[in-house]
C-alpha cells in the first residue's frame, strides 16, 4: 500500500477541498466530518480555537494599522496647512529665514510616523493586538460580574419589598377584624372572660 508523508497528506486534502463547491462550513459540520474521518473531536476543537484566536488577532492588527494610517494622513494635512502659514509669515517678516527649521524638525517626526503607520514592526504589532484583545476581554468579564451583582442586589431588594408588603397587608387585615372574646382560666383566680381588641394592642376585661 502506498504511503504518504504529512506534507503530501496536507497537499492532497487541500487540493481535494479546492475542487469542492464549498465556501463555508459550520462548526458542528466540521466536528462531525473530523470524527467520521477518525480525528479526535477534542483536537479539532483546539485547532478551531487557535484559528479563531488567530483570526481575532489579525482583525485587531488591521484595526490598529488603519487607525495609524488615518492619524498619519491627518498629520500630513496639519503639516501642510500649518507650515504653509508659517512660510507666509516668514516671507512677510523679511530677511532671516527660520521656517526651514520647523519644516525639517516636523518632517523628521512625520517620517517616523510614516514608518510606524506604513511599515509596522509585526512582532510589536501582534503583541499590541493581543494586549488590546486581553484588555477588552477583561472589560467584558468585569462588566458581566457587575451585571450579575446588580441582578443579585435587585433580587434581594425585591424580596424585601415583597416581605414588607405582605406584613403590611396582614396588619391592615388584622385591623379590619372585630375584637373577639376569649376565656382565661387560672387555678388561683376565678374564671374570667377577656375581650381582645386585635390591632389596637389593648385588652378589655368584661
Amino acid at each position: 500500500m502506498k504511503q504518504y508523508s504529512r506534507q503530501e497528506v496536507e497537499e492532497v486534502l487541500r487540493r481535494a477541498l479546492e475542487t469542492q463547491p464549498l465556501e463555508t462550513l459550520s462548526h458542528k459540520d466540521l466536528i462531525d466530518s473530523a470524527v467520521e474521518a477518525g480525528i479526535d473531536a477534542a483536537d479539532v476543537e483546539a485547532a478551531a480555537r487557535q484559528i479563531e484566536e488567530e483570526r481575532e488577532v489579525l482583525i485587531e492588527e488591521d484595526l490598529i494599522v488603519n487607525a495609524r494610517k488615518k492619524r498619519f494622513l491627518q498629520s500630513i494635512y496639519t503639516y501642510v496647512v500649518v507650515n504653509a502659514g508659517l512660510f507666509v509669515i516668514d516671507i512677510m517678516s523679511g530677511p532671516g529665514w527660520w521656517v526651514q527649521w520647523v519644516l525639517a524638525g516636523w518632517g523628521i517626526a512625520l517620517a517616523l510616523g510614516a514608518r510606524r503607520a506604513l511599515m509596522p514592526d509585526r512582532d510589536r504589532l501582534r503583541a499590541r493586538a493581543r494586549r488590546r484583545i486581553a484588555r477588552r476581554s477583561r472589560g467584558k468579564w468585569e462588566k458581566q460580574v457587575r451585571k450579575e451583582v446588580d441582578r443579585a442586589i435587585q433580587v434581594g431588594v425585591d424580596a424585601l419589598v415583597e416581605a414588607a408588603s405582605r406584613k403590611l397587608s396582614a396588619r391592615q387585615e388584622a385591623q379590619k377584624q372585630p375584637g373577639r372574646r376569649v376565656r382565661v382560666e387560672h387555678e388561683d383566680v376565678e374564671v374570667a372572660e377577656v375581650e381582645v381588641i386585635e390591632g389596637s394592642g389593648g385588652k378589655q376585661r368584661s
